[in-house]
């Protein structure tokens, strides 16, 4: 008869005991392994560890810290470039105001969104001042990888945009370490891919239009439809399908954006439904 193997496969395992793990302590622990894992290891100085918060429940309770990480990389996909730059040039111009110097580096490749060139009076409106805007043209995506990487780990800019056909893992990883040690941060703006390749960014974004469908008569809840005027083309605030499709130490959502004039600000468009009609006080005819 064979003798058993002395293989630790062959041992019976000792008891374990089953307790409760899921304590507040481990919890904790576990969350800070994971940050280490994925990068934020609390080596950073306290003021590169601040967000930029939305302003907006909805979207900054899906951000870790309550906001979009500062001193980090942050990816911008988008089809239609109005919306890319829009968006990419309200978070520079947040930066802008909340730091000393409000200067902001904008690498520009015009054939990668096929947009034309920045119109420096319109970025006011996004809270960007057009001498403050320091401008760089470029043909290559290696020449704006270089520019970005120089602006970030010179320190001395709030924000710094790259528009970009392509960047690897490893050059996404040099703008996040660059932006790690000044806290400078940087947005890369790019055009829609269906699957965009790996990347060390702590946030990805997709960005689409919406199209306004025609007002149509509807029906209340008394099944009486009501006739509303058709709505005037190009009236109404500018709306886009936001889409955060990774987050380092967060969760993915997508919300309908829109922007208001007015205030020169985001906010999260809510849906109508089917809402009871007014009560109107009854009155005798005659």
């Amino acid at each position: 008869m064979p003798r058993p193997s002395g293989s630790a496969r062959n041992r019976s395992l000792p008891p374990q005991k089953r307790g409760n793990r899921r304590t507040p302590a481990n919890l904790k622990r576990l969350k800070a392994h994971i940050q280490r894992l994925e990068g934020f290891d609390g080596t950073l100085a306290e003021a590169n560890r601040q967000v930029l918060p939305f302003g907006i429940d909805e979207i900054d309770d899906r951000l870790p810290g309550g906001g979009l990480a500062r001193g980090a990389l942050h990816e911008v996909f988008a089809a239609d470039s109005g919306i890319a730059t829009a968006f990419c040039a309200l978070l520079a111009g947040r930066l802008a105001k909340d730091a000393e110097n409000a200067s902001v580096l904008w690498c520009e490749r015009p054939w990668t969104l096929d947009a034309g060139a920045l119109y420096g009076p319109a970025l006011l409106q996004f809270g960007i001042d057009p001498a403050r805007l320091i401008l760089v043209r470029v043909r290559r995506d290696n020449d704006a990888l270089w520019a970005m990487e120089e602006g970030l780990r010179c320190g001395q800019v709030a924000a710094v945009v790259g528009e970009l056909d392509d960047i690897s893992l490893t050059a996404s990883r040099r703008l996040q370490l660059a932006a790690e040690e000044t806290g400078v941060t940087a947005l890369s703006l790019r055009s829609k891919v269906d699957k965009p390749p790996p990347s060390a960014a702590a946030t990805r974004w997709r960005l689409d239009a919406v199209t306004r469908e025609k007002d149509q008569p509807r029906a209340n809840h008394n099944n009486d439809f009501l006739n509303t005027p058709p709505a005037l083309p190009g009236l109404g605030a500018a709306r886009w399908q936001a889409e955060l499709f990774r987050c380092r130490g967060g969760t993915s959502a997508n919300w309908m954006m829109e922007w208001n004039d007015e205030t020169g600000d985001l906010s999260v468009a809510a849906e109508i439904r089917n809402r009871p009609p007014v009560q109107v006080a009854a009155r005798l005819a005659g």
